[in-house]
């Protein structure tokens, strides 16, 4: 841990804003926080969790406890100030935030915003028939929720999920479990307990032996993955080594993952193939209509002049990737923030602006995003997914450890920037503090324990557990 000699004038003249409260956010809030500095935290959510609540699949119930319980410690500190429910660019404008005055503004807000699937004038039907990942995994996560009030969906049979690697075969998890509860509450009543964590872990086929029904006998005609290379080319084992050896080593892997998972979850695969327009009917998007192409052992794409397919389907769920949602006033080279040459955290144009985390996009990114898929899946390659998931949330949790390790030197560097330039007089210290009290009086927050206490919602594991119990 790096440390910093401050005299006391110091430590409490500088104040530094901190957008974003969940793994890099939190961490360097709490560094900031224990040499002394008064940090605010501002996050677009209710609670500081990001992802972790929102995005990672629901069943991964020990990883998000430990994972949340370190954002609260870290959070939860005399010099932190928390401000939940405001979103910079919406309800507070990015420009003003910087006008406060403050010592530095740390960008820790994460990639939140789903890529668009290139199939012109699809958005139309986006929450009807188009569905994207980060919508999807919001409302699965909370849907069981007594006091739930988000987006709704229903998912239909004849799903199409666009995209490729672990996020995507979580993603057609979801539907193909969402399909198998739907047709054994038609058959059985909606009164039968169906554990959707218990049917993850054990497939479909075991997990029906409960009901002593066959998969078959439901009638599912079943979700299907499109991905636009060879399924040995999906990004599911990172090589161990550049040999070619490795390479193909790799490849066999990979498509012996996605063999395992459409055994245990059901579900059809479209190899070489990527959208490129819809079918409409009566107002409806009902189909998509494919480019095939051909991929070479290099995994080089090839088009395949004038062959085309159509795919019927009810839905369209996109899983291509998340970017940063660009935020009025910060300036953005395509999808990533714009930096400064040499200094990749520090933002364009701006001094004392900076971007830790999942903010920063761009090659480092790509880079970081490529240890994180080869750190989660290296437990469960050799098993072929005969794996737990405890031994995968070792695995998340080993990523979001190094996250935290590269933030402490980001922040590191921040922190000894920012302490070479003068500190914000008084008179602005006690207005960043009044605006900031008065924001977190919007929402009626009084301390941060409590408000977690209180906004925590009810877990599905709990839900599940209280019905067994009543039987």
């Amino acid at each position: 841990m790096w440390k910093k000699n401050l005299d006391n004038s110091q430590k409490h003249s500088h104040y530094v804003a901190v957008v974003g409260g969940s793994v890099s956010g939190s961490e360097a809030a709490s560094m900031f926080a224990d040499q002394g500095v008064r940090v605010v935290v501002i996050d677009q959510n209710t609670l500081p969790y990001g992802k972790l609540e929102d995005g990672l699949p629901k069943w991964h119930v020990g990883l998000r406890d430990k994972q949340e319980a370190n954002i609260d410690q870290k959070l939860d500190k005399d010099k932190i100030r928390f401000i939940p429910q405001l979103k910079i660019g919406r309800d507070f404008s990015f420009q003003g935030l910087v006008d406060l005055g403050f010592s530095a503004v740390i960008l820790a807000n994460g990639a939140w915003k789903d890529r668009p699937l290139p199939v012109p004038c699809i958005e139309k039907f986006r929450n009807k028939q188009l569905i994207y990942q980060n919508d999807l995994l919001k409302w699965y996560n909370h849907y069981h929720e007594p006091d739930y009030k988000g987006q709704q969906y229903k998912i239909e049979d004849n799903v199409v999920v666009v995209g490729g690697g672990l996020a995507s075969l979580d993603v057609i998890k979801i539907v193909m479990m969402e399909l198998v509860e739907q047709k054994l509450k038609e058959r059985f009543g909606n009164n039968i307990i169906v554990d959707q964590f218990e049917m993850e872990k054990k497939g479909i086929d075991k997990f029906l032996t409960n009901f002593d029904i066959t998969y078959d006998e439901l009638g599912i005609n079943g979700a299907t993955l499109i991905y636009r290379r060879k399924a040995k080319h999906m990004p599911l084992k990172q090589p161990q080594g550049g040999t070619q050896e490795a390479k193909e080593k790799a490849q066999i892997v990979s498509q012996r993952i996605l063999d395992n998972y459409q055994k245990k979850f059901h579900f059809h695969f479209i190899p070489e193939a990527t959208p490129i327009d819809y079918i409409e009917e009566n107002g409806k998007l009902t189909g998509l209509i494919l480019q095939k192409y051909h991929t070479d052992e290099k995994a080089k794409l090839y088009f395949v002049q004038g062959e085309t397919m159509e795919v019927k389907t009810t839905q369209v769920i996109s899983s291509i990737g998340s970017v940063p949602e660009p935020i009025e006033g910060i300036p953005y080279e395509g999808d990533r923030l714009k930096t400064v040459e040499n200094s990749p955290s520090q933002i364009y144009g701006y001094d004392n602006v900076f971007a830790i985390g999942n903010a920063v996009t761009g090659k480092g990114n790509i880079k970081t995003a490529k240890e994180h898929g080869s750190m989660v899946t290296q437990s469960l390659l050799d098993k072929y997914l005969q794996k737990n998931t405890q031994a995968f949330d070792m695995e998340i949790e080993a990523y979001n450890e190094e996250i935290r390790k590269k933030t402490d030197a980001k922040v590191a560097s921040i922190f000894k920037d920012i302490f070479n330039k003068e500190a914000p007089n008084n008179i602005t210290v006690d207005h960043i503090w009044e605006v900031s009290k008065e924001y977190q009086d919007r929402v009626n927050f009084k301390d941060y324990k409590s408000w977690i206490a209180t906004h925590k919602p009810k877990r599905y594991e709990e839900i599940i557990a209280e019905k067994k119990a009543k039987k």
